[in-house]
């Protein structure tokens, strides 16, 4: 990874909408945003995700943080304590998590069964 940005993370949620996750984020906090740095500002599947081999459903399910020298610790570990929850919660309310969870239990590809 030799032209990899430094502080930059993108994170892909199964069966969520990124834009509800930033939402959700946003009111604890915590900024983030959807998609790649490209497309941030579409409500389309981002084509930079799309170019390194994610479905539609995966590249709206995203979440790009960014991080630098001014964040502590603290800060970092709030992060990973809010967002496992709020995932959950998302999952929850989704008409597709069910069918997703379904095939990453049972390692099926999508194109398997459609």
């Amino acid at each position: 990874m030799k032209k990899r940005l430094p502080g930059n993370v993108n994170f892909r949620f199964t069966g969520i909408e990124g834009e509800s996750l930033v939402l959700m984020l946003d009111a604890k906090g915590i900024d983030g945003s959807t998609g790649s740095a490209c497309s941030s500002k579409k409500l389309t599947a981002s084509h930079v995700l799309k170019a390194i081999g994610l479905e539609d459903v995966d590249s709206h399910g995203s979440l790009r943080l960014t991080i630098g020298p001014e964040n502590t610790e603290e800060e970092v570990n709030t992060v990973i304590k809010e967002i496992p929850p709020i995932v959950e919660k998302l999952r929850s309310m989704s008409s597709i998590w069910e069918k997703e969870e379904s095939l990453l239990k049972n390692n099926t590809k999508r194109c398997d069964i459609d």
